[in-house]
């Protein structure tokens, strides 16, 4: 009986090591399979970036680059941004319905998530931003729709481009709601000036001002200054709208500078849009440092330049205050993204009708870098504090993890101990993704016309005036009260 008792002793005991050991390799699996799959999801924002920073002018090169790879570039939490791309890259080569299907089909991915709620943000608390799908940032689903508006505009259908301009206006109300308190970003100047233009197409002059007011108001509180040709222009046309209270909220005078915006309310136009330069990416800056539960966290930018940021820690979410504990300080590692922006060599352009003396200079009425910055300023902050939290959590409870399955063998405990590690490094990857196919600046010149037939010079300047690029548009018929819009991209 003894014996037979002593075996059944040994039985179990084999058993339980045999589970421990089969506990401590599952874990190995487990670990080891979670870095590949967090590995994949983090790096796609950086391998878009690496594939297409050097894209020319072949936007149709690009765009089946993009289709045959697009798993392995953009991954299925990114597919707003896969169809924007798309529709980006199609417009810069003039294939506007093309280019319609694919940004409303990214419209339609964000209206999805914009109208219910996202079930993998906390996956995201414990893993890093890239779980979660990519949401768009607000002035990148301003661009879409203007985009969009202007794909309608270059094929004359300025109907459907108001379309574009009520469905925008429906984001700008919600932001107004949430966002303006704050001073962020909840409005747009060059949306609604060119809605203002697409009203006055379709003569609906009052829709016209009121749109050519809220724009002088937007760009009075975002990052893009006015331009004294659109605070001219909304003087002139609001003056002959006898608006004089509307001039006097926005306190706007007369231009009279030699680029004077001219047209009267109903006059022909040739408006040519021009593209400069490339938009801003992300980087991914490593920094570390220290974080006190209920007190404060201090971090340092990896590599110099003496950045460093001190704020109160953020507080623990009931969800986690019983799986993590530890009240002294506790060493992080974090990685947080990094705005990058590159000079344009462009500066502006200009345009002539062929026979005619006047030079029209083009006018600045978006930039994407200052958009991006102040986008980015205003988030940095719940940014750092997310990450934070999130990376302490992990922490914590990978030192547990590494508790629970210990066992006897000190080289498991070790490999089990670097695993875990690696999974707590491999986790934390900064969300870089944004859509850099977007210009650095949109310019605009806008030439009044007589109806009749046009040849438009264009010439491309740098900034200390010298042409380094020029294009010429050819047989532009212009009807009675028409406005024809043309596009330009140059890099």
């Amino acid at each position: 009986m003894k014996t037979a008792f002593n075996d059944v002793r040994k039985s179990e005991s084999c058993g339980r090591k045999s589970i421990r050991k089969l506990s401590v390799l599952s874990m190995i699996a487990l670990v080891s399979v979670s870095c590949l799959i967090l590995s994949s999801c983090a790096g796609t924002g950086k391998k878009r970036q690496e594939a297409f920073d050097k894209v020319g002018d072949d936007y149709l090169a690009t765009i089946t680059e993009i289709k045959k790879n697009h798993k392995k570039l953009y991954g299925e939490k990114s597919e707003f941004l896969l169809y924007m791309d798309i529709g980006v890259l199609f417009h810069y080569a003039g294939m506007y319905d093309s280019s319609n299907v694919y940004l409303l089909k990214a419209e339609q991915i964000f209206d999805d998530l914009f109208t219910r709620s996202v079930t993998n943000e906390a996956a995201a608390l414990l893993t890093n931003d890239n779980m979660r799908p990519y949401r768009t940032k607000p002035y990148e689903l301003t661009v879409l729709h203007q985009l969009a508006a202007f794909n309608f505009m270059a094929m004359g259908k300025f109907d459907e481009a108001l379309v574009e301009t009520r469905r925008m206006q429906t984001y700008f109300n919600e932001w107004e709601r949430t966002e303006a308190k704050d001073k962020k970003y909840h409005t747009d100047g060059m949306f609604h000036l060119f809605s203002s233009l697409a009203y006055e197409r379709v003569n609906e002059p009052d829709n016209s001002l009121i749109s050519l007011f809220k724009s002088v108001e937007a760009y009075k509180k975002g990052p893009v200054a006015l331009a004294p040709e659109v605070e001219g222009f909304a003087y002139d046309r609001l003056k002959a709208g006898e608006r004089e209270d509307d001039i006097g909220t926005l306190k706007i005078g007369p231009n009279s500078g030699s680029n004077k915006w001219t047209a009267a309310m109903g006059d022909a136009e040739i408006i040519i849009v021009g593209y400069a330069g490339k938009g801003p990416k992300m980087i991914e800056q490593n920094w570390e440092g220290d974080m006190v539960p209920g007190g404060n966290m201090s971090l340092r930018r990896k590599g110099g330049g003496g950045q460093a940021i001190v704020a109160p820690a953020p507080p623990i979410p009931d969800s986690h205050k019983n799986s993590v504990k530890g009240g002294g300080p506790t060493h992080l590692k974090i990685s947080l993204p990094e705005l990058v922006t590159t000079e344009s060599r462009i500066d502006r352009f200009s345009a002539r009708l062929a026979g005619g003396g006047q030079e029209y200079r083009s006018v600045v009425v978006n930039d994407i870098d200052k958009q991006a910055k102040k986008e980015f300023d205003d988030n940095f902050g719940t940014v750092v504090a997310r990450t934070m939290l999130r990376t302490f959590i992990r922490t914590m409870l990978a030192e547990q993890t590494k508790k629970n399955v210990s066992s006897n063998n000190s080289g498991a405990n070790f490999a089990i101990g670097l695993i875990a590690n690696a999974v707590t490094a491999e986790m934390e990857h900064a969300d870089v993704r944004m859509c850099f196919f977007l210009p650095q600046k949109i310019i605009v010149t806008r030439i009044p016309v007589e109806p009749g037939t046009y040849t438009v010079q264009m010439n491309v300047h740098d900034k200390s005036g010298s042409v380094i690029g020029r294009r010429s548009y050819d047989n532009i018929e212009v009807k009675k009260g028409d406005k024809k819009v043309l596009f330009n991209k140059q890099l």
